[in-house]
């Protein structure tokens, strides 16, 4: 990761602090209700979509260029942790954020692979889906207080989902683009088995990679945001 990126992952981290003390302290200051809930769940909703799109379009930070045509992305992360904290709503709602950028910067900048992205049913439509199961899941783990709290297992979980996130994304590009990407990993030639023996290798190297940071930051990240937001593990779905 280059110094601009490291910055920017500082700037991100402190904001996101002051922000949430600002939020609890006006809570505490405002008699709890219904309407309050809404208010700050709003704030909270702009916060993680501004993340989102913070990630999206600075380079290098939250998709990462491996080679020429094809990225690696932390994009997932943000959204496993809002699945975490609110359930499948939230999940839902930051998975299509996170498909949009993806869409958007195809359209900017899309080379290879990359430029398949473009279309919404490839970009967006895994990753809100991808949202919703993390959601789902979540919310129902929260029936079971002991491995919600528990950031094995919830990073556990957490791993699983992002491999479930990759598969649903080439799935997506085998249904639709299934002749383009036939060609891609298929091929008489021995240079190009070559080229797709390394392709594949440097695919699956990132899946574990993009699933083991998944894995480490959303009970981290996801247990501490609950402590901040004074919430104790008790985040309901609004």
């Amino acid at each position: 990761m280059n110094w601009e990126a490291l910055v920017v992952w500082v700037a991100i981290a402190i904001w996101v602090f002051f922000f949430l003390q600002t939020l609890r302290l006006s809570s505490k200051k405002e008699t709890p209700g219904k309407g309050v809930d809404r208010t700050h769940l709003l704030a909270i909703d702009a916060m993680f979509i501004a993340i989102i799109a913070i990630m999206g379009f600075v380079p290098q930070l939250g998709y990462l260029t491996i080679i020429t045509g094809l990225s690696l992305t932390l994009m997932h992360i943000p959204v496993l942790i809002g699945a975490y904290l609110f359930g499948w709503k939230r999940g839902l709602l930051y998975g299509t954020a996170f498909g949009l950028t993806s869409c958007l910067m195809a359209a900017l900048q899309g080379v290879g692979l990359n430029a398949l992205f473009i279309y919404p049913w490839v970009s967006v439509l895994p990753r809100a889906l991808f949202g919703l199961l993390a959601g789902a899941v979540f919310q129902l783990l929260k029936k079971t207080p002991k491995i919600y709290g528990n950031p094995a297992a919830v990073g556990g979980i957490a791993f699983l989902l992002t491999v479930c996130h990759s598969v649903l994304v080439f799935a997506d590009l085998f249904v639709f683009y299934g002749g383009v990407m036939s060609a891609l990993f298929a091929s008489g030639s021995a240079v190009m088995n070559g080229v797709t023996f390394t392709f594949l290798a440097v695919i699956a190297v990132g899946m574990a990679g993009e699933a083991t940071l998944g894995a480490i930051i959303t009970p981290l990240a996801g247990k501490g945001l609950l402590k901040v937001l004074g919430r104790s593990g008790k985040s309901k779905e609004k």
